[in-house]
């Protein structure tokens, strides 16, 4: 059996068990999601059980940056920029199963079961890497700076952040093409992705604002429909499963924006760490977690009640982070 056959073989297996898994969820309602923090100082992903006190550490290299999960729920790949490397750990296992080297700068990814797209910030442009060896796919052309990248769940259409363009790129993934630059606030740096794919949210870095693009309108594959002010420094961008409302970290106010979908406006700031930067929604959508870069902590805010509830250790300067469902 060839290796690919047999890392084929394995991936299907796990597949199967998190499958088995996930059917039992719903009787396993108690259990709290999994944080997969990115600390980048430390060259490591922290798995945080939210009902636990212990994380658990996993070195993945030399200052890690982004950070994606595969369909699976438990394949997470790890970027990092200065290494021109992706790192892929097994979040259920606690190790990691690959690691290997990518042309560039790697940022952004986004990943399905057969392939990943990782954003290259210094070189322009999108690779398409496989998902179980990290061979080269392809190359596709984006705008300048390209930060974060989203993929709709079908795997055809992909959304990047280019940060010195003040563009979404629109990307056609069965193409390998861009087809599309969709203008939005100054130094875009974080996209979510609304549930039912209609909306993308943009978070502008320098002129502190959240776009809002129909991605089912306009000739450039979307268009702005409105500009939400949100505070300074606004760095990270989550949806809430039920697409109701939007978190919003706040790096130079120190906060968390929640903002509600259907009236787009800021219905609470909430006070979290110092430098926030990553945040992610808990499966429920009823927490935000939110990664503290400078205070090397993590906070979970209630949304509902809009205060923080806990504040987690996450050593090592997090950058971004996952929730990963139990």
């Amino acid at each position: 059996m060839t290796l690919r056959a047999l890392a084929e073989a394995s991936r299907a297996v796990a597949a199967g068990v998190v499958g088995a898994l996930l059917m039992l969820a719903g009787a396993a309602a108690a259990e709290e999601p999994v944080l997969a923090v990115v600390c980048q100082t430390d060259g490591a992903v922290r798995l945080l059980p939210l009902g636990e006190d212990a994380p658990e550490r996993v070195e993945v290299g030399e200052l890690p940056a982004g950070v994606a999960v595969g369909p699976d729920g438990r394949t997470v790949y790890v970027t990092s920029p200065d290494r021109g490397r992706v790192t892929v750990l097994d979040a259920v296992t606690k190790r990691v199963t690959a690691s290997f080297p990518v042309k560039g700068q790697p940022f952004g990814a986004a990943a399905t079961d057969e392939f990943l797209l990782v954003t290259d910030w210094s070189r322009s442009v999108v690779h398409r890497l496989d998902a179980l060896t990290g061979a080269t796919m392809g190359e596709i052309a984006t705008g300048k700076s390209p930060a974060a990248i989203v993929m709709d769940r079908a795997g055809r259409r992909a959304y990047v952040a280019a940060r010195e363009d003040d563009v979404v790129s629109v990307i056609d993934v069965a193409a390998n093409a861009e087809i599309g630059r969709i203008p939005v606030g100054r130094a875009p740096f974080a996209l979510a992705l609304s549930p039912d794919e209609r909306r993308l949210y943009v978070a502008n870095v320098q002129s502190g604002d959240l776009s809002v693009i129909d991605v089912t309108d306009g000739p450039e594959g979307g268009r702005e429909v409105k500009r939400v002010p949100v505070g300074r420094m606004p760095y990270g961008v989550a949806v809430a499963p039920d697409g109701a409302r939007l978190a919003v970290t706040l790096q130079h106010d120190n906060a968390l924006a929640i903002v509600d979908a259907a009236t787009l406006e800021v219905t609470a700031r909430v006070k979290v760490g110092s430098y926030p930067e990553g945040v992610a929604l808990t499966p429920d959508g009823k927490r935000a977690a939110v990664a503290n870069w400078f205070d090397d902590t993590v906070s979970l805010v209630d949304l509902d009640a809009g205060r923080v509830t806990a504040t987690l250790k996450a050593e090592g300067g997090p950058r971004t982070l996952l929730a990963l469902a139990p």
